[in-house]
């Protein structure tokens, strides 16, 4: 519903985004080998910063390869998402200061697509959507933060499936850190935030 909702200018930067979003949560959640998750996010961090000389000559992993045509500027939101989900590698239980780096990752990853866009003076206000999607998820698996979620700003337009992110998880955490289609009504509000944008 998110991706159908982006125009195309937006659609390839955010589905490369998110899709490396469940890349990293299933290798920081799932592994067996705290040792090995941290080589493989490793390997994702390196790519990422990697000075390549050809951009024109992409590599063979499709997610990286759709990563580097779509991030064509900085970079530097998608390592932080990196760095950010390589606290929780070791599983829960897991420290409030874990929380923060996934949602300092998140909203880096949000900031960057609004600068990417040429959103700059919105970018900060995307990077809130981000981080709010972060507490909730966190919420989800670990115990659920006390303080009060800060109301969302709007974005512009074109941003609009960021509100739709934020705007569903600041509704899940509100209601005890359920996921984000929690229930039969999320639709209907990711469709009213895709219209209105809060």
């Amino acid at each position: 519903m998110v991706l159908a909702s982006a125009n195309t200018r937006l659609r390839p930067i955010l589905e490369s985004g998110l899709l490396l979003d469940a890349k990293l949560a299933r290798i920081a959640l799932s592994a067996n080998e705290p040792a090995l998750a941290q080589i493989q996010l490793a390997w994702w961090r390196e790519e990422l910063r990697r000075d390549r000389s050809d951009p024109n000559i992409l590599p063979p992993d499709p997610l990286l390869a759709s990563l580097l045509s779509a991030w064509t500027t900085s970079k530097s939101g998608l390592v932080a998402l990196v760095n950010g989900w390589e606290e929780l590698v070791g599983g829960p239980p897991w420290e409030p200061s874990v929380g923060d780096a996934l949602a300092k990752g998140r909203g880096a990853l949000f900031e960057g697509l609004a600068d990417q866009l040429g959103y700059s003076d919105c970018a900060p206000a995307a990077a809130m959507h981000g981080v709010m999607w972060a507490r909730a998820d966190f919420a989800c698996f670990n115990s659920l933060d006390p303080s009060r979620p800060p109301k969302l700003p709007r974005l512009p337009r074109e941003l609009r499936p960021l509100a739709i992110i934020g705007g569903l998880a600041a509704r899940a955490f509100k209601r005890g850190g359920q996921p984000l289609f929690g229930d039969r009504l999320s639709p209907f509000v990711a469709l009213r935030l895709g219209i209105f944008g809060a």
